[in-house]
């Protein structure tokens, strides 16, 4: 199954057939030339201020240090790659993920204290680690859109996952009988289903989850109980995953 290929709206509704996201396959990239490695494609969209981050959501430098990590679906820069187009764009980058802003941030080498976002392109996808992640537009606006994880990339279906995080202000004590409540950032992960560029949104609950694999329901639940798997464990998940597709 092709990974990426055109553009066309998103909505996020439970069990809404979601049309026409760019999409790119992941496998057919063997980490690309060292020409196009040293490419000078301007990846900045622009630099963050990182002085300003506190004062933007009302917190004490303190305060805003003790939860910021939780912004971020790994708060660590780890090195990985930058494709265009399939191609290799920058190689050994590091970078992360903040899910709250729904940017990938990136410096040039891991030492600097600085660091920039990359530019929102539908073309530009990246790879942390073991994660891949792909931009897809909303209404073919890309200021609009937003990041999306490729867990597994099957013959007929794709398995994606999109890591939300909202910052939650904090509260005070109504009463003395109440604790105040600190700031924070809550996080969110919804995982969907793709096939021929419709997506399909899973539900949380594990029954439902697997129902959502209507085509082969009573075959996969018979294969997650026979290995003993979790779909409420992403890793297990992934495996159901991939014997459903095998079944198409």
């Amino acid at each position: 199954m092709s990974i990426m290929k055109k553009t066309i709206l998103f909505v996020a509704t439970v069990f809404l057939a979601f049309q026409g996201f760019s999409q790119k396959e992941f496998n057919s990239v063997d980490g690309g030339s060292s020409g196009a490695a040293n490419s000078n494609f301007d990846i900045y969209s622009r630099t963050i201020d990182i002085d300003q981050k506190a004062l933007s959501f009302g917190l004490t430098e303190v305060e805003f240090n003790l939860i910021k990590d939780k912004a971020y679906a790994n708060s660590n820069f780890i090195v990985g790659n930058i494709y265009q187009d399939d191609k290799l764009l920058k190689s050994n980058i590091p970078m992360r993920y903040n899910a709250y802003a729904d940017e990938v941030e990136i410096k040039n080498h891991a030492s600097e204290k600085n660091y920039g976002a990359l530019t929102k392109d539908p073309s530009i996808y990246v790879k942390i680690a073991k994660d891949n992640y792909v931009f897809v537009p909303y209404e073919n606006s890309n200021e609009k859109g937003g990041y999306f994880s490729v867990l597994a990339d099957g013959k007929k279906y794709g398995l994606y996952k999109k890591t939300s995080v909202v910052f939650k202000e904090p509260r005070k004590a109504q009463n003395n009988y109440q604790k105040d409540i600190p700031a924070d950032f809550e996080k969110t992960v919804t995982y969907y289903l793709v096939k021929d560029g419709k997506f399909l949104e899973m539900p949380k609950k594990k029954s439902q989850m697997i129902k959502a694999m209507d085509t082969k329901t009573s075959q996969v639940k018979d294969y997650a109980k026979e290995n003993n798997l979790d779909v409420d464990k992403e890793e297990d998940l992934i495996k159901v995953f991939n014997y459903f597709d095998s079944l198409q």
